[in-house]
């Protein structure tokens, strides 16, 4: 952006390369230099905002001033999907956010500023998916609304501290939530689980946990007394996605599936076992099966020595192996991932 105001030509052949740039990117990235240089030049302001409107998809605004957001209000960039953003002064949050949804009006995704005001987040009518920043601040003087307002969320990404500072039923009730992915940092707690602590307590109260369908540990180092509770206390759990963080050997995997006599579907493609995982005596597995009243399908990895071993050993007329993948969560650093059925389906107006 130097470059194009260090140049006078407009019909000068780096500009136009510049421009021609700006329209192919998918990802933009804004910081203090850039809005203070679209701030004061207006026309390099118009040049950019129209060149960027054809492709860009994903916008990050890194302390963006109340007074540039001011003059872009005006400014439309509808392609755009997905926005990150910190303000230089979160005291004028309400009214960042209000500018915002006019400049991004079809964003499915925030991770807004570190002090959030959820009233605005619901002005977007596309809005689906929000990312907690792990430096939120849950002590905010300041704060007059919570999470309940955002009543079309779909998908909370949020760290531990953040979770564990709201409680569920702080979000739970949320219509049409699917998924909340915790972010384990291990600086505020030593057992990630305790992220997790009082779920089974939420079960007693309005919503309770009976829309919990699905739990993954990707990453996350667990003692096996958590884990065995927290499968336990979710009555409806159908999924289980584990790894070998979560679940050192075989004796403890099958301990774990009999916690839940609900559960359909294991997935272990997050396991290279090796044989060491496996124990020679089979009692445990055929037990764990002959008292489940469904078939259990085992999805892992065909890795190493996962196809023979786990043919060997996993043979029972209740079990379903699918050879897999392991799938991608696009989130840094070792999460919980609860999946859940959403508790209402609005149906659209006719």
């Amino acid at each position: 952006m130097a470059l194009y105001e260090a140049i006078d030509d407009n019909s000068n052949r780096i500009r136009k390369n510049l421009i021609y740039t700006w329209r192919q990117q998918s990802r933009i990235e804004l910081y203090s230099e850039d809005f203070e240089m679209l701030k004061n030049n207006r026309s390099l302001l118009n040049i950019f905002m129209s060149s960027i409107r054809v492709n860009v998809e994903q916008m990050k605004l890194v302390r963006a001033p109340m007074e540039f957001l001011k003059i872009c209000k005006n400014y439309s960039l509808p392609r755009v999907q997905i926005l990150s953003y910190t303000l230089d002064d979160s005291r004028s949050r309400v009214e960042a956010q209000q500018i915002l949804t006019k400049i991004f009006p079809d964003v499915r995704c925030v991770k807004p500023d570190k002090r959030i005001c959820y009233c605005s987040l619901s002005k977007w009518a596309h809005f689906r998916t929000l990312i907690i920043r792990e430096e939120f601040l849950w002590r905010d003087p300041n704060h007059y609304c919570n999470l309940r307002h955002c009543t079309l969320i779909e998908d909370l990404i949020a760290p531990d501290i953040y979770i564990m500072s709201h409680s569920f039923d702080g979000f739970m009730p949320l219509p049409k939530l699917r998924t909340i992915t915790i972010c384990v940092s291990h600086r505020y707690i030593t057992t990630p689980l305790t992220a997790l602590k009082g779920i089974d307590k939420y079960g007693g109260t309005e919503g309770n946990t009976d829309n919990i369908c699905g739990l993954m540990l990707d990453g996350v180092w667990c003692t096996y007394s958590d884990l065995c509770g927290v499968v336990r206390s979710l009555r409806n759990l159908v999924r289980l996605d584990l790894d070998r963080w979560s679940c050192l050997n075989e004796r403890r995997l099958w301990t774990i599936v009999a916690k839940s006599p609900s559960l359909e579907i294991l997935d272990i493609t997050r396991m290279n076992l090796g044989r060491h995982f496996f124990s020679m005596n089979r009692r445990l597995m055929n037990r764990t099966m002959r008292n489940r009243h469904a078939h259990l399908t085992v999805i892992y990895a065909n890795i190493g020595q996962n196809e023979v071993l786990i043919r060997r050993h996993f043979t029972h007329p209740r079990l379903k192996l699918i050879s897999g993948r392991k799938k991608l969560t696009g989130i840094p650093g070792p999460i919980i991932k609860l999946k859940l059925t959403p508790k209402i389906d609005i149906v659209p107006n006719i």
